[in-house]
């Protein structure tokens, strides 16, 4: 890792690395980019929560188009939604923030879909809760279909909103991750964020009993993998860090070791991590998703918003 750095142990296997003096952004509006957001309105509490972030962002050249489907059972409604997006068109002009509105008909996740396939947005955003949430999944079946065909950055909003001070970057190393890295250091995040750079080693693999092994023990075998693993894990902190310090954004890194969804949940928690930011790579085996199965779970599962970055399929036809 870089220097100027102190390291805390919190037992034998979890580390934490503290940047004594984070970077932090010095312009007063550093978000000048065009940035451009879908926001599927229900009218949820989830959307509204989701509405409270974006108000508190520093989103000063942005266009928020807020788009609610009133599907064929709910038709007598469409007054009734109607009102609502007028509301939460007032509600983002009050925060300075340019915004449209689009009702439409048909099924919702098809037409979240189709709209953001149109728009081409830098973001998407959905309220989570669905049906199945008494049971303790934490989302809802348009949630869960609009993410598996959807190919841009998409965040699934959980309410309450309760500021957006502690943002987990939950990383693998991998190209996805890095990408979704440099998505979040252009994010229009408001001043005093801290990013928390987290890497998680899988546990140790467990082996058939091998009594040989068990009379002339090798303790330096198992010493040198674990050496190993370390240090391809500093190697993904350091990248990770590399990127969002270059982008001007205070950052902590932290090393845990364990299943990767538990260590993740237990960290949101312990933590109180505003946000989950992760990326998106390959199919599991055996399952529709179009990521890994840790960003399946963690939009199952994880207790706060979480942000999912897809590369946009322009990025992907340039790779």
């Amino acid at each position: 890792m870089s220097s100027g750095k102190l390291a805390k142990r919190s037992n034998d296997m979890n580390i934490e690395y503290y940047h004594p003096q984070p970077i932090r952004r010095v312009t007063l509006h550093p978000y000048q980019k065009y940035f451009s957001i879908l926001l599927a309105d229900d009218g949820s509490p989830d959307v509204l929560a989701a509405i409270d972030l974006l108000v508190d962002l520093p989103l000063y050249n942005c266009t928020v188009t807020a788009l609610s489907v009133v599907s064929n059972r709910e038709a007598a409604g469409m007054a009734l939604r109607e009102a609502c997006l007028e509301q939460t068109r007032e509600r983002l002009e009050q925060g300075e923030i340019t915004a449209r509105t689009i009702l439409r008909g048909g099924d919702p996740a098809k037409m979240i879909v189709k709209t953001a396939e149109e728009l081409s947005p830098h973001l998407v955003i959905l309220g989570a809760t669905g049906l199945k949430h008494a049971f303790g999944i934490l989302l809802g079946g348009v949630a869960e279909k609009v993410v598996q065909a959807i190919h841009l950055p998409i965040m699934i909003y959980r309410h309450p909103y309760q500021g957006l001070r502690k943002i987990g970057f939950f990383t693998d190393g991998s190209s996805q991750a890095e990408y979704a890295a440099e998505y979040l250091g252009d994010f229009p995040l408001p001043d005093g964020a801290e990013i928390h750079i987290v890497h998680v080693i899988p546990p140790l693999p467990m082996h058939r009993l091998d009594r040989q092994a068990i009379q002339q023990p090798t303790p330096n075998g198992n010493g040198k993998a674990k050496q190993l693993s370390l240090q391809d894990a500093d190697e993904i902190l350091r990248r990770a860090t590399l990127i969002l310090q270059r982008h001007e954004l205070p950052t902590r890194v932290v090393l845990l070791q364990g299943e990767p969804c538990e260590q993740i949940r237990e960290y949101v928690s312990k933590e109180k991590i505003d946000l989950v930011v992760v990326g998106a790579h390959g199919v599991s085996k055996g399952h529709s998703w179009q990521f890994g199965s840790v960003p399946c779970k963690l939009l199952h599962y994880c207790p706060c918003p979480t942000l999912i970055v897809k590369p946009r399929l322009d990025v992907l036809s340039r790779n």
